[in-house]
C-alpha cells in the first residue's frame, strides 16, 4: 500500500511572501506573529475589536464575528478577521495596504539646568522612549551630549494586544510568550541602534550605553520580569528598582557588553516614563504649583506642589488614540487630523499626507466631539440630536454624524462618528478629568489655582487645546497657562543616559512622588460620574 504523507497547509502573507507552515488549531493572527508580521489586535486577538482584517483566498465563511465587524462590501473581497479563522489548506493571506508611517513625536522641551558629568571621548549612547504603541530612540555622544541621530518605530509588541493589560495577558499564556514580548522589544531596538549608527558613521563597537524608560509594564516586558502581579489588585510591580545590567542578559546579542539602565517605577502603572517627565521638566525643582498630563490609555498625571511631587494613574482607556472608535486609526497617512463644523453642520477637515482620509486619529477625535458640541449635535450628556445636519441612522440604529461621505476628498468610504464613540470619549475624558480633580483636591486646589499645565507626549502636542477644553478632557485653565512639552519622556531619557547625577537622582525621586490611588480614592465613584457628562 502507498504511503501517504500528510502536509501541513501553508499560509502565503502577500506582499512580503512570508510563508508559514500551520497546524489546523493555529489562527491566521497568531501565524503572522510567528513570523513577525504586524497586524493590528487591539483586543488582544479576542475578536471584539474588528481591526485585524485581511483578505483570506480561498476565503472561509464568514462568522458571527466577521459579520458584525465587518460590512458586506468588505466580505465579498474575502476580508475576515485574521484572529478568528485558521486554515486547512493552503492559503493568501493579503494585508490590506499599509497603513503608512506613523506620525511620531521625537523631541521634547526640557526645563532647568543640568550637564554632562561622565565625559568618554568617542564613545556614544543611545536613550529609549519605550512607549506602548511607539519606540523612540536616540544616539547620543556621550562626551559632548549632541543628538547624532534618532529613529522611530511602531513597537512590534501591538501584534500581541494594542494596550498594556492585553500584552500581560498574552505574557501570562507562557513563560515562551513572556520570552517572546521582551525578543520583539529588544530586537527592534538594536535594529534601532544599527540603523542609527550606519546613518551617522558611528562604529557600533562604540556605543557603550542604553538608557531606557517606560511606563511600568513596557520596563518589566523590556526587562523579562514577571508580570503576572500586575495583572491583579493591588497590581505592585515586581521591579520597582532602577536595574543596570549587560546587554546580553536581555538578549541584546549585537551589543552583549553595553551597559543598560531602566528607570524605576513609581508605583502601579507609574513608570520610569513619567519619572522622565518629571525629570526633564524639573518638577522637583518647581516654584510654582505645576499639573502635568501625558494623555494615552494609562493617562498618568503629576501634580508638583512646588517641588512636592504627586502623581495617578487613569484608566482612560485606548479611545482617545482611536482604538476602540468605529473609524479610528492612529496619526499616520490619510488619518483626518483635525476637523471644523461650520454653522451648517457641514465638516470641514485636514488629512495627515497626500491621500484620502481614511479614518479619525486623536487630535480629530477631539476636535469632532468639540465641535458637535459647539455646532448643537450633542448636548451636554452626549446625546445626538438627530434632527441635526449629517446625522443618519445606521443599520444598527445607532445615530451618527457622517464626517467624511463617500466620494469627498476622494474618500472611498463614510466616515462617521456614531453615538457609541462619543459613549466612548465621554468615559475616557472622565478618567482623565477625575484624576486630575482628585490630585488637585487632595492639596486643597481646584484648576483655578494652577499656575501651569504641561501636556506631554504625541497626543498632548497635537490637539487643540481648546477642542480639549471644550469637552473638559483638560481642566478649565487659561490657554496661555498651557504648554505642550513634547516627548518629555525622551528628553529624560537623555538626561539620564548623559548624567550620573540624574541617574543616582531619579531614585530618590521614584521614592518621594507620592502616588494616590485612584481606585481606591473615596470620592472617586462620584467624580467619575460627575465628569462624564460634558461642561
Amino acid at each position: 500500500m502507498a504511503r501517504v504523507t500528510i502536509m501541513a497547509p501553508v499560509i502565503i502573507f502577500k506582499p512580503s511572501g512570508t510563508r508559514v507552515s500551520v497546524d489546523e488549531e493555529t489562527t491566521v493572527l497568531e501565524a503572522s506573529r510567528a513570523v513577525g508580521l504586524h497586524l493590528s489586535a487591539e483586543c488582544g486577538g479576542r475578536g471584539s475589536c474588528g481591526k485585524c482584517a485581511v483578505i483570506m483566498t480561498p476565503s472561509p465563511e464568514p462568522n458571527a464575528r466577521d459579520l458584525e465587524h465587518l460590512s458586506s462590501t468588505r466580505i465579498e473581497r474575502g476580508l475576515r478577521l485574521a484572529c478568528q479563522h485558521t486554515v486547512v489548506r493552503n492559503t493568501h493571506v493579503t494585508i490590506p495596504r499599509s497603513e503608512g508611517a506613523v506620525k511620531i513625536l521625537e523631541q521634547g522641551k526640557t526645563t532647568g539646568d543640568w550637564s554632562i558629568d561622565e565625559t568618554q571621548l568617542g564613545q556614544y549612547g543611545v536613550a529609549v522612549d519605550l512607549g506602548t504603541t511607539t519606540v523612540v530612540a536616540y544616539l547620543m555622544d556621550l562626551s559632548t551630549g549632541v543628538q547624532v541621530a534618532h529613529a522611530a518605530t511602531l513597537n512590534p509588541q501591538i501584534a500581541f494586544g494594542e494596550d498594556v493589560l492585553s500584552r500581560v495577558q498574552y505574557a501570562l499564556t507562557g513563560e515562551d510568550k513572556n520570552r517572546l514580548l521582551q525578543q520583539r522589544v529588544v530586537e527592534s531596538i538594536q535594529q534601532m541602534t544599527e540603523q542609527m549608527s550606519a546613518e551617522s558613521g558611528v562604529d557600533l563597537k562604540d556605543v557603550t550605553r542604553i538608557a531606557v524608560v517606560g511606563n511600568t509594564v513596557m520596563q518589566h516586558l523590556f526587562l523579562g520580569a514577571d508580570v503576572e502581579p500586575l495583572s491583579r489588585a493591588p497590581f505592585e510591580p515586581s521591579v520597582s528598582e532602577g536595574v543596570c545590567i549587560k546587554g546580553k542578559e536581555i538578549g541584546l546579542d549585537g551589543l552583549p557588553a553595553i551597559d543598560v539602565h531602566v528607570a524605576p517605577n513609581i508605583a502601579r502603572f507609574v513608570g520610569g516614563d513619567t519619572l522622565g517627565f518629571i525629570l526633564s521638566q524639573r518638577l522637583d525643582r518647581a516654584d510654582d504649583l505645576v499639573l502635568g498630563i501625558d494623555i494615552g490609555t494609562n493617562g498618568e498625571i503629576v501634580l508638583s506642589d512646588r517641588g512636592t511631587l504627586y502623581c495617578c494613574s487613569t484608566a482612560a482607556g485606548p479611545a482617545l488614540e482611536g482604538a476602540t472608535i468605529t473609524n479610528g486609526m492612529r496619526g499616520q497617512s490619510g488619518a483626518v487630523e483635525h476637523v471644523e463644523i461650520h454653522t451648517d453642520g457641514t465638516p470641514e477637515i485636514s488629512v495627515i499626507g497626500d491621500e484620502p482620509p481614511r479614518g479619525f486619529c486623536g487630535s480629530a477625535i477631539v476636535d469632532i466631539v468639540a465641535e458637535m458640541k459647539t455646532s448643537g449635535i450633542i448636548d451636554k450628556s452626549g446625546r445626538m440630536d438627530s434632527s441635526a445636519p449629517r446625522i443618519v441612522k445606521r443599520n444598527d440604529g445607532q445615530l451618527a454624524y457622517v464626517v467624511v461621505q463617500k466620494g469627498e476628498h476622494g474618500s472611498e468610504r463614510d466616515l462617521l462618528f456614531t453615538q457609541k464613540d462619543v459613549r466612548q470619549i465621554q468615559l475616557a475624558k472622565a478618567a482623565i478629568h477625575t484624576g486630575t480633580v482628585i490630585l488637585l483636591r487632595e492639596k486643597g486646589y481646584s484648576s483655578e489655582d494652577m499656575d501651569r499645565l504641561l501636556l506631554a507626549g504625541a497626543f498632548g502636542t497635537y490637539i487643540r487645546p481648546e477642542s480639549a477644553l471644550e469637552i473638559g478632557l483638560l481642566p478649565s485653565v487659561q490657554l496661555g497657562r498651557i504648554d505642550a512639552v513634547g516627548n518629555a519622556a525622551g528628553e529624560g531619557a537623555k538626561m539620564l543616559l548623559l548624567s550620573g547625577t540624574a541617574r543616582s537622582e531619579v531614585s530618590a525621586l521614584a521614592r518621594n512622588t507620592h502616588y494616590v490611588d485612584l481606585a481606591t480614592h473615596p470620592s472617586f465613584q462620584d467624580t467619575l460620574m460627575a465628569s462624564i457628562d460634558f461642561p
